[in-house]
């Protein structure tokens, strides 16, 4: 974005603050801040409110999440999904998020829709460069780094533990079915289906035969983060949890879908992609047990639900490199849409086979990394 543009876009922001919040009329927002690694569904800025109150000079740092249009990620991506999850979780302290100022969909004021959030103090776990090679967790000493993993665990069960009734009956999609893991799955198929675009893709077409043939019956319904991921969570300096973050994927579902998400992305940034986990992080039985322990449950289906969180991080993959290649910065016959680390992962849990990749799933982890020190 142009310097000019992000002028606009803050003196626009800045009207807009006025305009919403009564107390800032007379206030000035700061330039906005493109920090590289805040997520890839949404564009993140970051901008401090300097305003008078009280005769005193104060400030507030927001948060602005602006829809990325023609390449999201998520199939109907709505910035009401985060912002109503934000507005709920108020209600539970014991699962906290950051706290939600507002949302617009007027595309006239910055030319998307965005939603504003208060800033939240604490760190996130850093995925370029991978946090199992360097950066503030790899500093840490195996102890912290187990309580770090195991605080997040302990607060993702928290929010399983929440009776969606009360305040998330906005999650609820009748017309998909049954609220629950009937729902999740349909909307999950469309997701694919849409990201495919008619493409041929064996190994996740197959995936997701499996995931609709063989669905677990009598699930419970959980209110579902989505994203549960460490990038996703902010963390205080004594290691406990600050903020829950990214809802683009929050729904109703069996905890077992989050749980898996959260092991399933561990995976990712370790064995999937040749990287020695770092010394204390729980093992995936340790997690799991820990888990247990919180909900006062036994998991279930799990080997089911990895596949389900494989499959979903596939779709992710497909719609990312999409995404590369219409801004150019992939080539158009890459095969790393299809042959990547977890579709081959896919492929071997259901006994296919692929071809040796060409590369091209390197060259994404490159422009990742390139992004990440923009």
């Amino acid at each position: 974005m142009a310097d000019n543009e992000r002028e606009h876009v803050r003196q626009r922001l800045e009207d807009w603050l006025a305009k919403e919040q009564a107390d800032l009329r007379s206030g000035k927002l700061s330039a906005l801040r493109y920090p590289a690694g805040t997520g890839n569904s949404a564009e993140t800025s970051f901008a401090d409110f300097t305003y008078v109150a009280d005769g005193r000079t104060q400030s507030k740092t927001y948060v602005f999440r602006r829809q990325l249009d023609q390449s999201d990620l998520f199939l109907n991506a709505d910035l009401r999904l985060p912002y109503n999850m934000m507005r709920a979780l108020a209600h539970y302290p014991l699962v906290p998020t950051a706290i939600a100022v507002g949302i617009e969909r007027d595309r006239s004021v910055i030319g998307s829709p965005f939603l504003v959030m208060e800033g939240v103090d604490g760190r996130v776990v850093n995925q370029v460069p991978n946090y199992n090679v360097e950066g503030w967790v790899a500093e840490l000493s195996p102890g912290d780094r187990r309580a770090l993993w195991f605080n997040a665990i302990k607060t993702l069960a928290q929010l399983h533990k929440i009776d969606w009734r009360q305040h998330f009956q906005f999650l609820d999609d009748p017309k998909r079915g049954l609220a629950g893991l009937d729902q999740y799955l349909d909307w999950v198929k469309d997701w694919y289906i849409w990201a495919r675009a008619d493409r041929p893709m064996p190994v996740t077409d197959a995936a997701l035969r499996y995931l609709l043939e063989r669905k677990p019956t009598g699930t419970e319904v959980s209110v579902l983060w989505g994203d549960a991921a460490p990038a996703n969570t902010m963390f205080k300096p004594d290691l406990s949890i600050a903020a829950m973050l990214d809802f683009e994927m929050a729904a109703l579902g069996p905890g077992e879908v989050d749980l898996a998400w959260w092991l399933g992305g561990e995976e990712h940034f370790s064995s999937l992609v040749g990287v020695p986990r770092l010394e204390g992080l729980p093992t995936r039985a340790e997690t799991i047990a820990l888990y247990e322990s919180e909900r006062g449950r036994t998991v279930e289906n799990m080997d089911y639900y990895f596949m389900l969180a494989y499959f979903r991080m596939a779709t992710v993959i497909i719609r990312f490199i999409d995404r590369l290649i219409q801004n150019g910065k992939m080539p158009a016959d890459t095969d790393a849409v299809t042959n990547n680390p977890t579709t081959r992962l896919l492929a071997s849990l259901l006994g296919m086979e692929l071809a040796p990749a060409s590369g091209g799933y390197s060259l994404m982890e490159r422009e990742l990394a390139g992004a990440s020190k923009a």
